[in-house]
């Protein structure tokens, strides 16, 4: 979020709001919303907690507030703008981490006040894909609004990396991704077959937990779930349980662990092929596919980190940030002349959109998602 100037203590500037939601937003970026108190809030504004309950009655509504503010924010800017793709990269590079709080932190909230989130969101992405139908009579419906999500998701990934560029050349990276975007041809994306989604061994109660556990992660966020509620679920009741799991992090750290084992093995399959491109569009078809038919592993792996228990959580995002590198080493290997900066963003961009497209039902379901995944991540990668 944009960093917000903090008023001198006892002062009442006209703006206090506007200077609370920003305050808010980086810290809940920075540390994560469970770990911020309203108190470091106030005083990340000069104010006193009382002060700022006068504006907000407790942390979710001003979590709900802050990202409300960046989605409407964000929409008044495109409606009407003669540069929708300039408009969108430099609304997103002002709101920097609404993809994180978007992702990660709105899990905190209660379900009907992510609702009243989800609408603004939703009227963005149809406000874009009319957009695009206007520009291209022949698109269909569900092709530009799987185009129009995934210009969002390619600008919010712009969250989860740490790339900086001077704002000028940033916004121009971000433009080119959104050009590119708009004028993919999903109507020619090569057919690709989904790998079929398996489930636990019905004999194994080991499994069946996990799964659920999985599952239960995805849906409601590690907080969210009680060890018990998990073993009702599974039909394991009361002490049980505990013969597969000493507690819920452990159930957490292997559904992690497993996860980012899988997609290692995609990572070594990929690197036995002839060329750094093939390695890389082999990498791109084993990522999407997995996604697909592992989408709450994604969910868990994406938001819920976090949570695992250290040394642990330091060794989970170590093979977070080793196989992103790996993609942006084969990209770098593939299209010598870019920089390390741009190729970061870029692979970001895909793994974001793969993730985002995994995780919601409707742009999941779609016939020949996978083909159109990868050819997507092939735009995306400027291959």
């Amino acid at each position: 979020m944009v960093a917000p100037t903090s008023p001198l203590r006892g002062t009442r500037p006209p703006n206090r709001r506007e200077l609370i939601i920003a305050a808010a937003g980086d810290l809940f970026v920075r540390d994560g919303y469970s770990r911020v108190a309203m108190s470091d809030i106030a005083e990340a504004v000069a104010i006193g907690p009382s002060a700022l309950y006068r504006h907000f009655r407790g942390k979710q509504e001003l979590l709900g507030a802050v990202v409300l503010d960046a989605f409407t924010t964000i929409g008044a800017a495109v409606d009407g703008s003669a540069d929708v793709s300039g408009t969108l990269a430099e609304a997103v590079l002002d709101h920097r981490g609404l993809g994180v709080l978007w992702q990660r932190e709105c899990r905190h909230l209660d379900p009907e006040e992510r609702e009243k989130l989800v609408a603004p969101l939703v009227g963005l992405a149809a406000l874009l894909a009319g957009m695009l139908r206007d520009r291209r009579r022949e698109l269909t419906a569900e092709h530009a609004d799987l185009l129009a999500w995934t210009v969002l998701g390619a600008l919010m990934s712009v969250s989860f990396q740490r790339v900086e560029l001077p704002r000028e050349e940033y916004v121009g990276l971000l433009r080119d991704v959104v050009t590119a975007v708009a004028d993919v041809d999903l109507a020619a994306a090569p057919a690709v077959v989904t790998p079929a989604e398996s489930g636990p061994d019905p004999d194994s109660r080991r499994e069946l937990l996990l799964d659920v556990a999985i599952r239960l992660f995805a849906e409601r966020g590690f907080d969210g779930v009680a060890i018990e509620e998990i073993g009702a679920a599974a039909g394991i009741a009361g002490p049980s349980i505990y013969h597969h799991f000493a507690s819920k992090r452990e159930l957490l750290l292997t559904a992690m662990l497993d996860g980012a084992e899988q997609l290692g093995l995609g990572l070594t399959k990929a690197l036995e092929e002839p060329s750094p491109d093939a390695a890389l569009r082999e990498l791109l078809g084993s990522y999407a596919g997995y996604s697909l038919t592992h989408h709450a592993v994604v969910e868990v792996l994406v938001a819920e980190v976090a949570h695992a228990p250290e040394p642990e959580r330091h060794r989970m995002r170590q093979a977070q940030h080793d196989y992103i590198a790996a993609w942006v080493r084969l990209l770098r290997e593939t299209r010598p002349g870019m920089e390390p900066q741009e190729a970061r963003v870029r692979v970001q961009a895909v793994l974001t959109v793969v993730n985002d497209v995994s995780r919601t039902p409707h742009l999941r379901a779609l016939p020949g998602i996978a083909g159109h995944l990868c050819a997507l991540g092939v735009t995306l990668l400027a291959l």
